[in-house]
């Protein structure tokens, strides 16, 4: 693809996430996190902020710091994980086109981590998934779940450079 494609799929996919993100709005909770002095929304129902815990190694290690998310940030979240979704989804062949991710059907939910890294970019861990067993602790601790298939998936994005990577879709049992 060309940058041009790319530009042209990230706007696309902004205009997307904030039509659907506007549909409904007023019944999802949101609560206001507050980073560097700047008042971040968030709809609480869909999305959990998880601080990186530098004792452990996953998804980042301890050479990365931990750090806070601008509501642009979240704007460019949303954006480059329809581009990244949509990516993958092409990817596939005929003869896998049941594993491809519908955001739409499946009402996912995320887990970011944000860190910098040792050029002091800001990276994302984001974490997604459609079901699960324990409705309050997704929303404290990392959701790691042995297959499940598209239903579970994850991947880093570079803010800096709106770069997607590491995208790990689970298998089927």
């Amino acid at each position: 693809m060309t940058p041009r494609s790319y530009t042209n799929i990230l706007t696309i996919a902004f205009c997307l996430t904030i039509t659907l993100s506007s549909c409904g709005q007023s019944q999802a909770k949101k609560i206001n996190h507050v980073a560097n002095n700047i008042t971040v929304q968030i709809d609480t129902s869909k999305t959990a902020i998880i601080a990186l815990d530098k004792k452990g190694n996953y998804p980042f290690d301890n050479t990365f710091n931990p750090t806070s998310l601008t509501q642009n940030d979240i704007y460019d979240i949303d954006s480059l994980l329809i581009a990244c979704v949509t990516n993958y989804n092409n990817s596939l062949d005929k003869d896998h086109k049941e594993w491809s991710i519908d955001l739409n059907k499946n009402n996912y939910r995320k887990q970011l981590i944000a860190v910098t890294n040792k050029k002091g970019e800001k990276e994302v861990w984001v974490n997604c998934f459609c079901y699960t067993w324990d409705n309050k602790n997704w929303k404290t601790n990392i959701l790691l779940v042995a297959d499940g298939g598209n239903c579970y998936f994850n991947f880093k994005i570079n803010l800096a450079t709106k770069k997607f990577y590491d995208l790990g879709v689970n298998g089927v049992a």
